[in-house]
Formats: structure tokens, sequence, C-alpha cells
């Protein structure tokens, strides 16, 4: 019964507003939800431009249940997808912020407040360039997909949709070549964590802020 409700689909721009929903229920009190559906869609929407991303959904009861989003990274000249997304997404968000100055003190934009400020820089001066430094860095990362984002809607959970969607990211990256998966998680999400360990994920690193995990498939 659970196979024969259940479709994975690659998203499209006309799936990215059920998409968003699904991440509001599944992340509740993150800054990105509390921006609004608009940005969302926006923020999603990096997903399907950017030719290193994808973007794939659960689909039951026709409604998108769960979702996950990747990025490629080639190990030469691919650099992460926090900026890109935000340069991406950025007039969308200065809309969403004005019209919630409350966001302004919401503890993940305080958090994140020499990000946006960076990019906020990078806007105004039009330097979108990576620097050197970064460069190199960039050049030294073996080829992987990076896991960036994974929600499953709360009334769905604890049903393996997860762990199906954990699997469906492995699928993809070997179609694209690649048989090293990476992603990060804070530290404080034990939860999370056992379930990527569950899912064959080991632990490389854990600086007591965020984990760095990694599976070979």
């Amino acid at each position: 019964m659970f196979e024969n409700r259940m479709k994975i689909r690659q998203a499209k721009i006309e799936d990215l507003k059920f998409i968003a929903k699904c991440h509001q229920k599944a992340f509740p009190n993150s800054l990105s939800s509390a921006m609004g559906s608009a940005y969302l869609m926006k923020m999603l929407e990096w997903y399907l431009i950017d030719s290193r991303a994808f973007l794939f959904y659960i689909l039951e009861d026709n409604k998108c249940v769960g979702y996950c989003g990747g990025l490629k990274h080639d190990g030469k000249t691919q650099f992460g997808s926090a900026s890109s997304m935000i340069q991406h997404s950025f007039h969308a968000a200065v809309k969403s912020i004005l019209l919630r100055p409350w966001l302004f003190i919401h503890p993940e934009f305080i958090a994140k407040y020499k990000l946006i400020l960076k990019n906020i820089r990078k806007r105004v001066t039009g330097n979108h360039k990576p620097s050197s430094s970064t460069t190199q860095v960039a050049i030294s990362i073996e080829p992987h997909t990076g896991l960036i984002v994974i929600g499953v809607d709360p009334a769905y959970q604890g049903k393996g949709y997860g762990s199906k969607l954990l699997w469906e990211f492995e699928v993809v990256s070997k179609e694209m070549g690649f048989n090293k998966l990476m992603l990060t998680v804070k530290s404080e999400n034990a939860q999370a964590i056992k379930s990527y360990q569950r899912n064959g994920w080991i632990i490389l690193s854990d600086d007591g802020k965020s984990v760095t995990m990694t599976k070979e498939i």
C-alpha cells in the first residue's frame, strides 16, 4: 500500500508551491519558513536553475509529503550553495524582511548575519567572484554530491519517508556518476544523526556545532 500510493518526482517550477508548504510544515520555526511562501518558492527555484543542483519530492495523496535537495561538487571549480542561493533569492528576501521587520531578531538571522552582510556587499559592489583562497579550498575537495536539505511533513514522519528520500538521493548521485555523498547537520540534532547512521552514513567530524557525515555508494 505504501509503495502504491507514493511517487518520487523530480521537481518542476509548478511544484514549488507544494514543496514550500511541506518545508513550512517540516521546519515551522526556521527563518526561511517565517519569511513566507513567496520567498520559499524563490529559494527553492535555485535548485532548478543552477546546473549543479537538483531537487526531488515524494508525492502522496496529491501533495508533497517530503522533499530533498542536493548539489554536485566536481572537486575542481564547485563552490557552496549558501551564497549562491542567497544571491538568487536576494530581492525576495529583502521584500519579505521589510514586510516582517521582526525577522531581524530571529535567532537564525542573528546567527547568519555575517553571511548575510557578506552577500549584501556582493550585491552592492557587483563582485560575485570567489576569492583565490576560496578557490584553493574548493579544488581540494573530493568529487561528491552534497545533501543540502531534506524534509518530511510531520504527519508522515516515522513511516520511512526520510529513508526513501535518502535512497533516492543515492540513486540520483549514482546516475550522475558520483559514489561519495556528504552532508552537514547540527550537532544538537541527535535524531537526524541517528537516522543518517541507520541509513549507512558515518561521522567524519564534529566541531560541537555541526557534524559532517559521509557515505560511499
